[in-house]
């Protein structure tokens, strides 16, 4: 069964491929972003990465933490034909995994002299990035400039008219194929600054906004679950749209969002590989779970339940991905779990998606995340719990609770499917990226019952 596939939209007026960024006109004097709390214009842009292409001869694995100076080291390479190598983390040991001569923010800042820049033909300007892949060694994923530049542009043609006033504020780090698109090229692409500075403090974040006026909000589910928290959303600058990626957010904090902002944060889904599939924004209705495909994205389910995609972001024309999905009437998608998170217990096969769901309807449950353990324990389910939740957790204790929510599943699930063990933390263990982190969740059961 296949969706229609969305026709692609026209290029956007206000948008310039990264491709065409140094042969198109722009005012030197334009600001594409603030670096400690300084702009930093175009022509001081243009410079920088012109002093840096001059250097270079061959491809160079990029490791700036300066997010600018990752930029302009990606373009610099680029303008050399040379392909960027993009670590899975600015730690020392991912650095090192990645073989070539590596670029940091000293090189960037040291180079002196200038040069003519050009970009060659979009097809030819390669980025590789490294992701964690199941085996523990890093996975190459390579991409061109021109599947990204056909990213941007259906990026552009759904919120171009809302980047056009904004500044862009960023709680994900660049490196990262999320962050890379929508806080970096993307603004470049779009003739919009950006801040260089990365936190995921919301008083810092609070006072960020208030010194840029209008401002998108680049971040992910783990850092927006935790923000109201932190910092009460009555008390921040209205942005004008936020984008979340590196999950799904919670019904509850989607919620959350839109009573104080008048609209949920838009949610991408996507990958490394596949760049962004879908996308949606819950509105508190009975169908907000489904996802949009992206403009250009056409997307189909085997036999198994896999979701297919036909895509213009990749090389080729068809792409299982590990996500079960149901297609609905109208082109949207509801997904169904990891075709890779289905363990089996005692004989049982059990979706821990699923599971995982059915907790998240509970209103003590704000999100849940279940880890096969050794036996004799089976099943454990970590759970974040609402403002109900916690109320329920300091009333009953946590075993009490743990049974109660058991309760609930019940109905759904064989007796030895239902978690054996519960813990109840303010934060699900995510990477910087906001994806689940396995290891941590098994090591909350490593002690004690």
């Amino acid at each position: 069964m296949a969706a229609a596939q969305a026709p692609l939209p026209a290029r956007a007026v206000s948008f310039i491929p990264v491709a065409e960024v140094f042969a198109r006109p722009r005012a030197g004097e334009s600001v594409i972003g603030w670096s400690a709390g300084a702009p930093v214009t175009w022509a001081d842009f243009r410079t920088r990465v012109a002093a840096l292409a001059s250097r270079l001869d061959s491809d160079a694995v990029l490791a700036c933490e300066q997010p600018l100076n990752f930029l302009a080291a990606l373009l610099a390479l680029w303008s050399r034909n040379r392909t960027a190598l993009v670590p899975p983390s600015l730690q020392p040991a991912a650095v090192s995994a990645v073989p070539g001569n590596v670029l940091r923010d000293a090189d960037v800042e040291a180079a002196k002299g200038a040069a003519g820049l050009s970009l060659p033909a979009a097809a030819q300007c390669r980025l590789a990035l490294y992701t964690s892949g199941s085996s523990g060694a890093p996975k190459r994923v390579d991409k061109t400039l021109a599947q990204l530049d056909r990213e941007l542009e259906n990026l552009h043609a759904l919120w171009g008219g809302v980047l056009a006033r904004s500044a862009v504020l960023a709680t994900v780090p660049h490196h990262h194929i999320y962050g890379l698109l929508f806080r970096l090229l993307w603004p470049l692409a779009a003739g919009r600054p950006a801040e260089e500075a990365t936190s995921a403090d919301p008083v810092e974040l609070r006072a960020a906004a208030a010194r840029r006026g209008r401002y998108v909000l680049v971040s992910t589910p783990a850092h927006l679950s935790r923000f109201p928290e932190l910092l009460a959303l009555a008390e921040w600058p209205r942005p004008e749209i936020i984008f979340s990626s590196g999950g799904p957010l919670s019904a509850p904090t989607a919620a959350l969002y839109r009573a104080a902002f008048g609209a949920a944060p838009v949610e991408v889904f996507g990958s490394t590989e596949t760049g962004g599939v879908a996308w949606r924004r819950r509105d508190g209705g009975a169908d907000e779970e489904a996802w949009r495909p992206f403009p250009g994205i056409a997307v189909s389910v085997e036999e198994d339940g896999a979701l297919v995609l036909d895509s213009a972001y990749l090389p080729s024309r068809s792409w299982r991905m590990d996500d079960a999905a149901t297609l609905l009437a109208d082109g949207r998608f509801v997904l169904r779990g990891r075709l890779d998170r289905v363990v089996k217990i005692e004989g049982k096969r059990l979706s821990l998606p699923e599971l995982e769901q059915r907790l998240q309807s509970h209103e003590w449950v704000d999100s849940a995340a279940a880890v096969a353990l050794p036996a004799p324990l089976r099943l454990g389910a970590v759970i974040v719990p609402t403002r109900e939740g916690a109320a329920a957790l300091e009333r009953l204790g946590a075993r009490a609770t743990g049974e109660a929510l058991r309760r609930h599943l019940a109905p759904y699930f064989d007796a030895t499917l239902l978690p054996k063990r519960f813990r109840f933390v303010k934060a699900l263990p995510v990477s910087e990226r906001g994806k689940l982190v396995p290891q941590a969740l098994a090591q909350l059961f490593a002690r004690g019952s």
